[in-house]
């Protein structure tokens, strides 16, 4: 017997006897089943949160956690705590016969909004009886905001100042909003979120539509839009300048400013605090306003540019006047809803280039190593003449100073002319002073002809160029009166044609400025005879020396040809006049009998003495010793070899005979020794 039994009793039963002999178990078993009352889970598909925009539907799941039966016949649903359904539900009406043959294990939620956010629970039968109520789940649906509501203030919002613009829901929804879009415009404000905004400062593109809507997780909420309308007080947004100039002959002058106003202003023109007379048409002047629309590039609201203009056709001379025409001219707008008006003036003066310039010394004397004194520069001009110093060479002295300062002392390089420029935008004019460096003579000594005659001449640098020579002879103390002549910085000392003694002359110049180092010369102890002549002469006899060298080389050239001539016909007469008949000729059958008839011969035709006129046939001399032919054996040289050693024996046979003719001696016949030869 199972006393209290729990559902930990539940199981498979058998039972076993022993006694002393052993045990058995019983063949059968019994199975004992205990009932409990069930456990159960809520769950929900699909998942929570969900948004009410998505309008899904959601099963809601009783799960067994434990029981005895498994097996749940009826389910209680609670929203909240309350009843909301026991299934099944087998009422009496149809209604309720629909939910009678279900599984009540299973509640869907159709068509899920806001209003079935809450905590579902559940509780389970079965043949043991209702279990205990299920914890809670929480079905979490989220909701968009309701429609926001916008109110800006102040309610008239200026240019600069500052706008806040406010946004407001009735219904928050779900989860909460904290969040809020803003545009301005079609434009997303992306770093504004917050339900308050303040714009500071006011600018053009505040002037449009503003929108604001709430969202979070379920959604956007409707929005809201209101225009705002921005003002703007006068405002300059081009001044007239400080200062206007005009040139006094200009043809087109006028002067202009623009003014930002929004509603907007009108303009008026005053000159020296008057207001100008604009109606007349013979009116020295014109007004032109012309209305600019907003600019988002500038963020410039509506604006008015007027134009005063100078009609210079009416003008007393058609030009300005120096003194009366310059005046101050005003520019002032009235007020306007917003602001009061404003004004700007400028100073108009007449301008003119520079004129009448004058230095206060067109030439300067300074000496040579001292600090010439100041020059000032100056000219009538309007806007004032600025100024610079240059020198001739183009070096800028100073600039911006009308004065001419030379601060240290000045060389003869530095002096010429300077140039004072007085220069303003209209023009520039010029003037000229003279910086006359003064310093002593300087001079050199040249010798040359004057008239054909020696000369020495002095040459002086010098300022001032009013100079006077002294010459003497060095070491000597009387100066040189005669034969001398001056020409401006030049003194020339005629010499005579001959000069007896070494001499050395010395030449020195005097100006205001003090005499010169003395310059020295040489001259030396006699002259040459075409010293003496001038350059004319000396070309005249140049020439005839040179043509009388050319005629005797022609004629040498002449006299060495003739001769040439003669002694080759002498050396080489006409072989048939000197043929001696009685004697073989050499160059014919002795050496011919030896040479060899086929490719020999060709050999030697080709060789550079081939063609010689050949020797007369001269008696063998055996007196003459020095050339022994015995003593060559020219077979030993071979064929061609043998040609040339007999070829070159005749030929100083040849020399030999010619030198012999020359000494008339009686000739001997040596034939005897020919064949030797060859």
């Amino acid at each position: 017997m199972i006393k209290n039994s729990t559902r930990h009793d539940q199981g498979v039963y058998t039972c076993e006897l022993r006694n002393k002999v052993g045990s058995q178990e019983s063949n059968s078993a019994v199975y004992v089943a205990i009932y409990f009352k069930p456990i159960v889970q809520l769950t929900m598909e699909p998942p929570t949160p969900v948004s009410e925009l998505d309008r899904l539907n959601i099963t809601l799941m009783c799960k067994v956690e434990s029981g005895n039966p498994d097996i749940l016949q009826a389910v209680r649903w609670y929203l909240d705590g309350e009843l909301l359904k026991e299934l099944p539900d087998c009422g009496g009406n149809a209604t309720d016969y629909m939910f009678c043959d279900i599984d009540p294990s299973k509640l869907l939620l159709e068509d899920v909004g806001r209003s079935f956010h809450g905590n579902y629970s559940c509780e389970g039968m079965n043949e043991a009886g209702w279990g205990p109520l299920s914890p809670d789940e929480e079905l979490m649906v989220y909701y968009p905001p309701g429609a926001a509501s916008l109110v800006y203030e102040p309610m008239r919002v200026i240019k600069k100042s500052s706008v806040t613009l406010r946004c407001s829901v009735d219904d928050a929804g779900r989860p909460e909003t904290t969040t809020y879009r803003w545009l301005r415009g079609t434009h997303l404000i992306q770093d504004v979120t917050t339900a308050n905004w303040t714009i500071d400062p006011v600018t053009l593109e505040t002037e449009s539509n503003f929108t604001c809507l709430a969202y979070n997780k379920g959604g956007e909420g409707d929005p809201a839009t209101v225009y705002i309308e921005v003002s703007a007080p006068p405002t300059f947004i081009e001044r007239l300048p400080l200062y206007h100039g005009a040139l006094v002959n200009a043809s087109n002058i006028n002067i202009s400013c623009r003014v930002e106003c929004s509603p907007l202003c009108s303009m008026q023109w005053l000159k020296d605090g008057k207001l100008l007379n604009l109606n007349s048409s013979s009116s020295l002047y014109s007004v032109s306003n012309t209305v600019i629309p907003p600019d988002t590039r500038t963020s410039d609201f509506e604006s008015i540019r007027s134009m005063l203009m100078w009609n210079m056709s009416a003008w007393p001379g058609g030009q300005l006047d120096r003194i009366h025409d310059s005046a101050n001219y005003t520019c002032q707008s009235t007020h306007n809803e917003v602001g009061p008006g404003v004004r700007s003036s400028t100073a108009f003066r007449v301008e003119y280039p520079p004129e009448n310039i004058t230095v206060s010394n067109k030439i300067v004397n300074v000496t040579e190593g001292h600090i010439p004194e100041k020059v000032i520069c100056s000219a009538t001009a309007y806007p004032e003449a600025t100024y610079q110093w240059k020198h001739e060479s183009g070096t800028f002295i100073t600039k911006g100073n009308n004065a001419l300062i030379i601060s240290s002392p000045v060389s003869r390089t530095e002096g010429g002319n300077y140039t004072c420029e007085a220069i303003n935008r209209h023009g520039k004019i010029a003037q000229k002073t003279f910086i006359n460096v003064l310093y002593k003579p300087e001079c050199g000594i040249t010798q040359g002809e004057v008239d054909g005659k020696l000369a020495l001449i002095c040459a002086a640098h010098a300022n001032p160029r009013e100079v006077d020579f002294t010459w003497r002879i060095k070491n000597e103390n009387d100066t040189l009166e005669e034969n001398i002549e001056k020409k401006g910085l030049q003194s020339i000392l005629m010499l005579d044609s001959h000069v007896e003694n070494f001499r050395t002359y010395v030449c020195v110049a005097n100006n205001s400025e003090g005499p010169s180092v003395p310059c020295e010369r040489d001259v030396t102890l006699e002259i040459s005879w075409w010293g003496k002549l001038d350059n004319e002469h000396l070309i005249i006899i140049i020439a005839i020396v040179v043509g009388a060298i050319v005629m005797v080389l022609i004629v040498c050239i002449i006299i060495i040809i003739v001769c040439r001539r003669k002694r080759a016909e002498d050396k080489y007469p006409s072989p048939s006049a000197t043929k001696d008949k009685s004697m073989p000729d050499l160059a014919g059958s002795p050496s011919d009998g030896l040479l060899q008839p086929d490719g020999d011969k060709a050999f030697y035709e080709n060789l550079p003495f081939h063609g010689m006129q050949s020797a007369p046939n001269k008696p063998f001399r055996p007196e003459f010793s020095d050339l022994d032919y015995a003593d060559v054996d020219y077979r030993s040289y071979g064929p061609i070899n043998y040609k040339m050693a007999s070829i070159q024996a005749i030929e100083q046979e040849k020399k030999k005979n010619l030198k012999n003719e020359n000494q008339q001696q009686p000739l001997h016949s040596s034939n005897n020794h020919l064949p030797d030869l060859l």
